[in-house]
């Protein structure tokens, strides 16, 4: 059996590598006159797609390791900005929370991968 480890290292670990595979899907099919910030509402919603069906956010196991291991500010503040569900449970808000954390960390790393990608075609 093997067990299930998080940390906040992992978790952005994690995140980066979705991130990174959101951009290269993106950029794959960009012309040559578009920029990755042409695209950051469909990188947007990508980071939807992959935050809410990640392991960690819908297996409550996991969402409640997550959230008990990692910082989940920005998870925290998506539960505040969605507001608490009808019939919370505990289950159910650890999932809310560490959706809302891996969705904002996926976030910063293509805002990141944007800025890296932008500056790297300034310096020619």
């Amino acid at each position: 059996m093997t067990h299930f480890q998080i940390n906040d290292h992992l978790l952005t670990q994690e995140c980066d590598v979705l991130a990174r595979a959101i951009i290269d899907e993106i950029k794959a099919g960009m012309a040559g006159d578009e920029t990755l910030a042409d695209y950051r509402d469909e990188m947007t919603d990508r980071a939807h797609e992959w935050a809410d069906g990640h392991e960690w956010a819908i297996y409550h196991y996991k969402a409640i390791l997550l959230c008990g291991h990692c910082n989940t500010d920005n998870g925290e503040q998506f539960l505040e900005n969605v507001g608490m569900p009808e019939t919370p449970t505990f289950e159910g808000l650890a999932s809310f929370i560490a959706y809302g954390e891996i969705r904002a960390r996926i976030e910063q790393a293509i805002d990141e991968m944007i800025e890296a990608d932008e500056q790297s075609e300034n310096s020619y």
